[in-house]
């Protein structure tokens, strides 16, 4: 709270309520006590009132779904290491970042699987500004390594599925049709979002990770449905020995939570 001061018009407004009243030195000493504190009392809810007020305005909602779960493991990595954990771990890493600044849910809190459509169907409900799903890159070929960012971009094919078990789940879900191709009217924005993520993570990030960001539009269909700015974010590949480790260091995992989420900062500052 700012320091309160009386200006010459809230004195003479004390003054002018004094006017015609003759107490005691003690009594007059009381009422200008009591004035005081009301005007110190009035000051302090219109105070409350407009930090809750520009709180409100300012905060954001950010969804992270961390891909996989359940009977869906993901890909795997030399050491065993599964996509479906990995990505759980880092989604609450991340969620740890952010929410001193915004307002973080998840799409699933524990290993069990959400379906496609629900995961995008809680960003929509929840009217979030930002859907952040998380997964890691696999590869028959060990040597495959790096970290890419996708924005949903509408193909003349069917929308890629990035749970590649979870295609008889998603048919038969009820909500599947409801948000059909709406991110196409997020993709400029999307893509922006990735851009700002993507220079983040281009400053030097050490020796602890081979990387190469890239940005990338596909049709993936876990974005397909998300009706605010939305990206896909592969942290890394689990089918790489030495990024499995990485993926496996919360110390690692924790940096690169700040990368991301000083890229997410710079999107809400530019964003109207």
């Amino acid at each position: 709270m700012e320091t309160l001061s009386l200006g010459s018009s809230q004195i003479r407004d004390i003054e002018v309520m004094m006017k015609g009243y003759k107490p005691t030195l003690f009594k007059r000493h009381i009422v200008i006590i009591l004035l005081l504190f009301m005007i110190l009392a009035q000051f302090a809810i219109t105070e409350a009132a407009s930090n809750k007020h520009h709180f409100q305005i300012q905060q954001k909602t950010i969804v992270i779904d961390p891909g996989h779960g359940g009977y869906d493991k993901g890909a795997r990595g030399p050491d065993g290491t599964f996509e479906k954990a990995v990505t759980m771990e880092f989604a609450q890493v991340l969620a740890l970042a952010l929410e001193k600044t915004y307002k973080v849910v998840l799409t699933r809190t524990d290993d069990y699987w959400v379906d496609i459509p629900t995961r995008t169907a809680m960003a929509n409900h929840l009217n979030a500004d930002m859907f952040i799903s998380i997964h890691t890159g696999g590869s028959f070929l060990h040597q495959a390594r790096g970290m890419s960012l996708y924005y949903y971009e509408k193909a003349t094919t069917s929308p890629l599925m990035i749970e590649t078990e979870s295609m008889a789940e998603s048919k038969a879900s009820n909500i599947k049709e409801l948000w059909s191709n709406i991110q196409g009217r997020h993709q400029k924005s999307s893509k922006v979002l990735a851009e700002d993520i993507l220079n983040s993570l281009k400053e030097k990030m050490g020796e602890t990770v081979e990387h190469n960001p890239e940005i990338q539009g596909a049709p993936l269909m876990v974005l397909e449905g998300a009706d605010t700015p939305a990206v896909l974010i592969e942290i890394g590949y689990i089918t790489n020995p030495k990024e499995e480790k990485s993926l496996n260091d919360i110390v690692f995992l924790s940096f690169l939570a700040q990368k991301i989420k000083k890229g997410i900062d710079e999107y809400f500052e530019k964003a109207p």
